[in-house]
């Protein structure tokens, strides 16, 4: 195995990578605290000399598994920490930082799915189209929010559109990104769009990043800008994000008829497993119908 990868490389490396495949800082900061939850286990627990991670075996890391259970961790919280292991440990050996892979031997537990949070986006959509656009960031702010009430966006996914992602004739939205797909969203949105990059001024993104002096040219909003854009109108949304709004849309088309397979291909989602969290929601939907 090479030698010289320390933790302080390896957290410097990593984090970069992640902020490059534009993760929400949150995301960022989760793995952070769970690698650094890794590096004192290591430093505490397995030497009292500083240790590399090129030094680590599989035996290290299957107490740390051991460690994670013994301090009473719950099971979805000690998947996502060796998950973080994992993928840190994936990330050194694609950049042939590490020749072995060791974290994939270790079993992760199966995880828990908790039934998501929902609101009623029909509702909260009424409230959005009444929000006041005037100023070019009210308009962007407005139409964000109602593009995510509508589609169902992931964050990442919502900072990246375009003028050649929509077309008001189509009633169809073009996702880009690793799950391109179509939306069908409202025309009424689609013509709010198209306005909307009319005062862009041919801005290249529709959802531009703005600063204390205005718009910031040929810049999106971040995912990170649009967490805190959300949690900005709490007053009018209630205690939500980005992601439970997401949920929220996906009940929404339920209600209006749309079968699962629909629904699946429109969230961007590979598998009928990665939708199982929504079934007891699903359940409910068809016993009360």
């Amino acid at each position: 195995m090479k030698r010289g990868v320390t933790f302080s490389y390896a957290m410097k490396s990593f984090t970069g990578y992640l902020r490059g495949t534009e993760k929400a800082e949150h995301t960022i900061s989760s793995y952070q605290s769970d690698l650094r939850l890794f590096e004192r286990f290591v430093h505490q627990r397995l030497s009292k000399k500083p240790v590399t991670i090129s030094q680590l075996g599989l035996a290290d890391l299957k107490r740390y598994a051991e460690y994670l259970r013994s301090q009473g961790f719950h099971d979805n919280t000690r998947r996502r920490r060796l998950l973080t292991v994992r993928r840190l440990f994936a990330y050194l050996q694609k950049r042939g930082r590490l020749e072995l892979d060791l974290a994939r031997r270790i079993p992760a537990p199966h995880k828990i799915e908790k039934v998501p949070r929902v609101v009623h986006a029909g509702d909260l959509l009424a409230r959005v189209r009444e929000l006041p656009s005037e100023s070019l960031l009210e308009c962007r702010n407005r139409v964000l929010l109602w593009t995510l009430l509508e589609s169902g966006l992931l964050v990442s996914e919502a900072a990246a559109l375009r003028e050649d992602h929509f077309d008001p004739e189509s009633r169809m939205l073009d996702v880009p990104g690793k799950q391109a797909r179509r939306i069908p969203v409202s025309r009424e949105l689609l013509q709010a769009m198209a306005e909307l990059q009319k005062r862009n001024r041919g801005a290249r993104y529709l959802f531009q990043g703005f600063n204390r002096h205005g718009p910031i040219s040929g810049t999106a909003i971040t995912p990170r800008g649009i967490e805190m854009l959300v949690k900005s109108h709490r007053p009018l949304l209630g205690k939500v994000t980005p992601r439970t709004l997401r949920h929220s849309v996906v009940i929404h088309w339920a209600r209006e008829g749309h079968d699962q397979e629909k629904i699946r291909v429109w969230l961007g989602l590979k598998t009928d497993y990665a939708f199982r969290a929504y079934a007891p929601l699903l359940r409910g939907i068809k016993s009360s119908s």
